[in-house]
């Protein structure tokens, strides 16, 4: 893949004057074909997408869609009206991206061969914005919880991935910001690589107020999506722990007394995993990993049933045989086995074709 294999694509709300000097260091950086979105600013913002020089490719919304719209706008159009285009390269309108990052950013792709998604990551290393800096550093935590994989800089719009992954990209939800963060939780997923590319930190002002990101909306749309992913484990792990103490005082009663303690925690912790794994496979198949097929549940019935021998196993070392009461013993005995679980289900289960 060659640097002029690549096209550029800018999603613009609103733009300054700016937009023409990004456009314009974009030509003279050797990028034969740069695509911009008019994401529905209205009359007024003519004159700006007007000015553009005639060799940018315009587009455009008739209303405001959302930054996630017009990225999919500018890649679908790129994949089905320029075939010689082999990657994309997206960048913000505001002149925020330095040319030569974005130009480092294309060349690191091509040494991928496209087969990376390859982030412009911002150092950090100057004064920055409150909101930017709490944003940043919320995400990035929140997008490891969820991914396990550690970015720097999550909010990145400075991104290049190769032209095959369109069609993923055009999959997902999202219209809006959150759209960027789901194209990085389904590239970690996919077992993509992620790589960052050092750029320069560039802000217009203190308070960076050429975004159009809206705080307290966006950050809840985000997050929401981020969580939803650990949400179906949470809501199971609550359902078989507070289900594990109900069977156990059931079984506590005189009538069940001629049963040996060992066997009364196996048939409540076998009762409760029976009740909470049965809510966890639909929620796991219809919301989270939206994997359906036939073989999922018996693959799944499979794994809760090791799962619930070796629930048992730590239950009986850690209560019975160990000093720890069953609260704890429980606790700790979910932690562990909710990473197994969760990762046989994403690589096993609900594996991406």
């Amino acid at each position: 893949m060659l640097q002029n294999e690549i096209a550029v694509l800018i999603p613009a709300y609103k733009p300054s004057d700016e937009l023409k000097k990004v456009c314009a260091s974009m030509l003279e950086a050797g990028f034969l074909r740069v695509v911009v979105v008019d994401d529905g600013g209205g009359e007024e913002f003519k004159p700006v997408f007007d000015a553009l020089p005639e060799e940018i490719i315009v587009l455009h919304h008739p209303v405001n869609k959302g930054k996630g719209r017009a990225l999919k706008t500018g890649m679908e159009y790129i994949r089905n009206e320029l075939p010689a285009c082999k990657g994309i390269v997206t960048c913000d309108a505001d002149g925020q991206h330095l040319p030569q990052d974005i130009v480092n950013t294309a060349k690191e792709l091509c040494l991928q061969d496209g087969d990376a998604l390859i982030l412009g990551s911002r150092l950090f290393d100057k004064d920055v914005p409150l909101r930017s800096q709490f944003g940043n550093t919320m995400t990035r935590l929140v997008f490891r919880l969820a991914s396990r994989v550690k970015v720097r800089d999550t909010q990145t719009g400075l991104r290049a991935f190769g032209i095959d992954m369109v069609p993923l990209y055009l999959s997902l939800e999202g219209e809006r910001y959150e759209f960027e963060i789901n194209m990085l939780l389904y590239t970690a997923r996919a077992h993509i690589p992620i790589i960052e590319v050092d750029i320069e930190t560039v802000y217009l002002d203190e308070e960076n107020s050429s975004s159009h990101f809206r705080a307290i909306r966006d950050s809840a749309i985000i997050y929401g999506k981020i969580l939803k992913y650990s949400a179906s484990s949470l809501t199971c792990f609550l359902i078989d722990f507070v289900l594990l103490f109900v069977f156990k005082a059931i079984l506590g009663l005189d009538a069940f007394a001629s049963l040996p303690e060992e066997l009364r925690l196996f048939i409540a912790a076998a009762a409760a995993r029976a009740i909470s794994s049965t809510v966890n496979y639909l929620l796991n198949r219809e919301l989270v990993f939206r994997q359906k097929g036939k073989h999922s549940y018996l693959k799944y019935a499979l794994l809760v049933l090791c799962i619930l021998g070796a629930n048992y196993a730590m239950l009986w070392l850690l209560y019975e045989v160990g000093p720890l009461p069953l609260f704890w013993a429980k606790l700790i005995t979910e932690l562990v086995l909710y990473f197994v679980s969760f990762n046989v289900q994403k690589k096993l289960i609900f594996r991406e074709r």
